[in-house]
C-alpha cells in the first residue's frame, strides 16, 4: 500500500541530470530542455517520480538505511565494507558511503527544486488535485533529503532553488535554519497531500508521511513539543495501525499493511536487493553479512518484563527461552529451523561441538554445520531474521521485498518519547508504548495479563523503557545510529572490542549474566577474565574507536576540493 512504484520510476530516468564534480552543479541547471519541459501533467509526473529515486540507493547490495545499522552497536558488518570502516571509527572524508549519501541527497533536492520552480508552466493543463499533490510530494522529498543531511553532517548548504554553477559555492547553513526549512516544507506537504491513494498512485508520499517524518526529525533535534504534536496528528487521523504479526510485517505478506507509512519498492525487471543473500546463514548459501551483536540479543527482556540481569527466567543455555517474542521474530539462533537454497530446511546450531547439523528436507540427513566450521560464519551466534522471507531463498540476491522507511510503530514511540521528555505523562503515553509491546506478543494492548504492560508513570523509568523499546522494536531498520548519537551514549556503546559467540566449549552455556544500564546497554565486566583469554570468543571488531567528533560524519573531501567558499568548512576532528 505504501510502496514506491519503480515501474514508474524506470521511465523517470529520462530526467537524469547533469553530474559534475561539485554537488551544487548536480542540481538541474536546465533539465532536459527546461524551456519546453514541465509543460504537461505527464512531464510533472515523470519529474516527481525521478525525485523519489534517490530515497534508497544501495550500498553493497543493501538499502543504505539497512547498511547504516552496521555503523551502530546493534549490527556488525562482517565483510570489509564502508559500514565496517565507519563502525571501527576508521572512516575519512573520502569514504564512499559518506560521499554517496551526501551526493544522492543533493541530487534528490535538485530534482525537487527544479520541479517546484517550473511546474507552474503546466498548471493550466493539470487538475488542481494532481498539481497540489505533486507540489506536496516535492516538498516532502526535499524535506526528507535535508533531514538525512543534517542528521549525518550537521550544518549543510540550504538551497531551495536551482542556481547556476558560478553561484554554487555556498557556505554551510546553520542546522537550526535548515531544520526550520524542513518543518516549513513538511507543513506545506501535509496540507497538500492526500491520506491515501488508489490504483497506480499507491506508494506516493501521503499526509501521514509528512507528519510522521516531522515527528522523527523533531525528535532527533529535541523539539519535543513539535515531535509530540506531529506524532499525535498521525495517531488522531486513525488511518494507520500496527500489523498484528511482527515477524510477518517484514515479509511479503505484510509489506502492504497499514503500518507502513513510506516504503521503497523493488521490482525484478528494474531493481532488486541482495539483503537475503548477504544476511542469511552460511548453510543457506548466504554470506552472514550484517550480523546482530550480542549487545542486541542481550537487550530483549524476559517475559516477566525484566531485563536478563534481573529476571530469574533467563537461561544462559537457551537465551531465547522466556524472552520477548520479538527476539525470535528478529533473530535466528540456536534451535531455529531455517530455509536454504534448493528447498532445504535445516536446524540452526552454533555450539562449537556442532560440526554437523540436521537437514530436514528434501530428505533427512546430517550435513556440515557451516555456522561453526566456516571461517566467515556468523561471529555472534545470531543472524538477522528481519527482512528475510523464505520466498527469497531460491534467488537470494534478487529480493523484491519492500523496505519500510517510516512505519507506524516508530510514530507511537516518537510520541511516547516526546511526551516523556516534556514530562507530560498520561494514559496516552503508556498506551502508545503498550500497543507496540503487546503486538510483539500477538495480543491487544488491553490484554494486560498476557504481556508485561508498562504501568509506571515515573519519568526516569519511562525514559529507559522507551529507549529500550526503540532499540529492539526498530532493530535493523537504520535508526539506531541516530538514537545513540542524540542520547549521547555513542561513545559508551561503540568503543572497545566487539566480542561474538563463545568458542570455548566449556563456557558456551555457562556465561554469567551481563549487567544492563539505564539505556539497556549490556556490560560484560562480569566475565572480563573470560573475555581476556584468546580463543574463548570470536572477535568481531578489535577495537572499535568512537570519539566525540564522530557524532557527525565528515563533509566529503570531493566537495571541499571544489567549494572554496570560506564558510564551507570541514567538521571538527576530520
Amino acid at each position: 500500500m505504501k510502496k514506491i512504484n519503480l515501474i514508474i520510476l524506470a521511465f523517470s530516468m529520462v530526467l537524469i541530470l547533469s553530474c559534475n564534480k561539485d554537488y551544487l552543479n548536480r542540481f538541474p541547471e536546465s533539465d532536459p530542455n527546461s524551456a519546453t519541459y514541465y509543460t504537461t501533467a505527464d512531464q510533472l509526473t515523470l519529474a516527481i517520480n525521478a525525485a523519489y529515486n534517490n530515497l534508497s540507493y544501495q550500498q553493497d547490495g543493501f538499502p543504505y538505511q539497512m547498511q547504516l545499522e552496521g555503523t551502530s552497536d546493534l549490527v556488525w558488518q562482517r565483510p570489509t565494507t564502508d559500514a565496517q570502516t565507519i563502525g571501527l571509527g576508521q572512516h575519512t572524508s573520502n569514504t564512499t558511503m559518506i560521499r554517496t549519501i551526501w551526493t544522492q541527497s543533493y541530487i534528490g533536492i535538485g530534482r525537487c527544486n527544479a520541479l517546484l520552480e517550473n511546474m507552474i508552466k503546466a498548471k493550466s493543463v493539470t487538475t488542481a488535485a494532481q498539481y497540489s499533490r505533486i507540489e506536496g510530494e516535492a516538498k516532502f522529498l526535499r524535506a526528507y533529503y535535508y533531514g538525512t543531511l543534517i542528521s549525518l553532517y550537521g550544518d549543510v548548504p540550504l538551497v531551495v532553488k536551482s542556481i547556476p554553477a558560478e553561484e554554487s559555492y555556498l557556505a554551510r547553513t546553520p542546522k537550526a535554519e535548515v531544520l526550520n526549512a524542513i518543518f516549513s516544507d513538511l507543513d506545506s506537504a501535509a496540507a497538500k497531500l492526500p491520506l491515501s491513494y488508489t490504483g497506480t498512485d499507491i506508494g506516493r508520499a501521503t499526509k501521514t508521511s509528512a507528519l510522521a517524518f516531522k515527528s522523527r526529525i523533531a525528535l532527533y533535534n529535541a523539539k519535543w513539543d513539535v515531535a509530540a504534536a506531529a506524532s499525535k496528528a498521525v495517531i488522531d487521523l486513525g488511518y494507520h495501525a500496527l500489523y498484528p504479526n511482527y515477524r510477518n510485517l517484514f515479509m511479503y505478506v505484510g509489506e502492504n499493511s497499514r503500518e507502513s507509512i513510506l516504503a521503497f519498492d523493488y521490482k525484478l525487471t528494474i531493481r532488486t536487493n541482495a539483503a537475503p543473500q548477504n544476511n542469511q546463514a552460511r548453510n543457506s548459501s548466504g554470506f552472514s553479512g550484517l550480523i546482530p551483536t550480542r549487545a542486541l540479543a542481550d537487550s530483549y527482556e524476559c517475559t516477566d518484563g525484566l531485563t536478563i540481569d534481573k529476571s530469574t527466567l533467563y537461561s544462559t543455555a537457551d537465551p531465547f527461552k522466556n524472552r520477548d517474542p520479538r527476539m525470535r521474530q528478529t533473530l535466528l539462533g540456536d534451535g531455529d529451523t531455517w530455509f536454504g537454497a534448493g528447498g532445504i530446511t535445516f536446524n540452526m546450531t552454533f555450539h562449537p561441538d556442532s560440526t554437523t547439523c540436521s537437514r530436514y528436507t528434501p530428505t533427512f540427513a546430517k550435513i556440515p554445520n557451516l555456522e561453526v566450521t566456516n571461517a566467515f560464519s556468523t561471529y555472534s551466534g545470531f543472524i538477522m531474521k528481519k527482512y528475510l522471507d523464505p520466498q527469497d531463498m531460491a534467488v537470494p540476491n534478487q529480493s523484491e521485498l519492500a523496505f519500510m522507511l517510516i512505519r507506524y510503530a516508530e510514530v507511537l514511540l516518537n510520541y511516547a518519547e516526546a511526551k516523556i521528555e516534556l514530562n507530560q505523562i498520561d494514559a496516552s503515553v503508556l498506551n502508545a508504548i503498550n500497543l507496540v509491546r503487546a503486538r510483539g506478543y500477538g495480543v491487544a494492548a488491553t490484554q494486560t495479563t498476557l504481556y508485561p504492560a508498562i504501568k509506571t508513570t515515573n519519568q526516569t523509568e519511562l525514559r529507559a523503557i522507551v529507549r529500550r523499546e526503540r532499540k529492539i522494536e526498530l532493530a535493523g531498520e537504520g535508526l539506531r545510529v541516530f538514537d545513540i548519537r542524540r542520547w549521547n551514549i555513542a561513545e559508551k556503546v561503540m568503543n572497545g572490542i566487539l566480542f561474538g559467540k563463545a568458542m570455548n566449549k566449556a563456557i558456551y552455556y555457562s556465561l554469567p549474566k551481563p549487567t544492563l544500564d539505564e539505556n539497556s546497554s549490556p556490560g560484560y565486566t562480569s566475565f572480563t577474565s573470560l573475555l581476556s583469554v584468546v580463543g574463548n570468543f570470536k572477535i568481531m571488531d578489535n577495537p572499535r574507536v568512537f570519539k566525540s567528533h564522530n557524532l557527525l560524519w565528515p563533509i566529503p573531501q570531493a566537495e571541499l576540493d571544489v567549494n572554496k567558499n570560506p564558510g564551507f568548512k570541514q567538521n571538527p576532528g576530520y
